[in-house]
């Protein structure tokens, strides 16, 4: 399979991907996928996309937390004001 964003061959691969639902995020652990390995694309077969909608509309998945590191994003703006949170 090509890749839809740089045309480079995709690869199969197993692992984790993180999904935006809804505005929620969801962790998808031992998911298979193909990865672009020139950009970094990822892309779900259409079959694993269902089975992942389905669990989501039924709620069978599990509620944990983990802690992730959040990043203030860089931008030039006059004054240079930080963000809440971030260092000054």
């Amino acid at each position: 399979m090509k890749c839809a964003a740089c045309h480079h061959e995709m690869v199969a691969k197993t692992g984790e991907l993180d999904l935006r639902i809804g505005g929620r995020l969801f962790l998808v652990r031992n998911v298979s996928y193909e990865e672009c390995l020139s950009c970094g694309e990822k892309v779900l077969s259409p079959a694993v996309s269902r089975d992942l909608y389905n669990k989501i509309e039924r709620g069978d998945y599990a509620e944990q937390t983990v802690n992730i590191p959040v990043l203030y994003g860089a931008h030039e703006a006059e004054g240079h004001e930080s963000t809440p949170g971030s260092p000054q």
